[in-house]
């Protein structure tokens, strides 16, 4: 008898999972003119708002890793980052990127900085704490203005956003 319930356990916990995205699929074709215009709203939102905030960040920060700057910068800022945050100078570049343009920006130079070899596994993880954040021009110039459209809602959201940059220095 023991075996028995111990096996009915394992077999509902084996098909917990896909039975979670049957009943998401169903949903799906239930629902799907909800679906449909929430897709489109979201896709609109995304192309209007989102893109035209990040795209000269992310072509920015490409640019700029084919040159030398990020050496340059590692070498004038090694003194402080490594007793601040232990991590090679090299990781000011990301910071500073990070803090302008906000998430994905700073993770995708963390990981290009982990791919060739200018950190380690540890101090891009440590990177990653303090650079993949959601950046004061991303949520000035895409919360803000384009989503609010409202000039106290562009006060509130500077306010916020070094509120929490603020506090989150005390957990780094």
């Amino acid at each position: 008898m023991k075996n028995k319930s111990h096996f009915i356990f394992l077999s509902l916990k084996r098909n917990i999972l896909p039975s979670l995205f049957v009943v998401f699929t169903v949903c799906l074709v239930l629902f799907s003119k909800q679906n449909l215009s929430a897709t489109k709203n979201g896709l609109a939102l995304w192309a209007n708002s989102v893109v035209p905030a990040l795209l000269p960040f992310f072509m920015a920060t490409e640019l700029l890793s084919h040159t030398n700057v990020t050496q340059i910068i590692g070498r004038l800022l090694n003194k402080y980052m490594k007793p601040l945050f232990n991590v090679p100078g090299i990781g000011a570049y990301a910071f500073v990127m990070g803090i302008i343009s906000g998430y994905p920006v700073g993770a995708k130079i963390v990981t290009k900085f982990r791919q060739d070899g200018l950190c380690t596994k540890a101090e891009a993880e440590r990177l990653l704490a303090f650079t993949n954040n959601s950046g004061p021009l991303f949520i000035i110039g895409t919360v803000g203005i384009t989503m609010f459209g409202n000039t106290l809602i562009r006060i509130i959201t500077i306010y916020y956003t070094f509120f929490i940059m603020h506090y989150c220095w005390y957990f780094i």
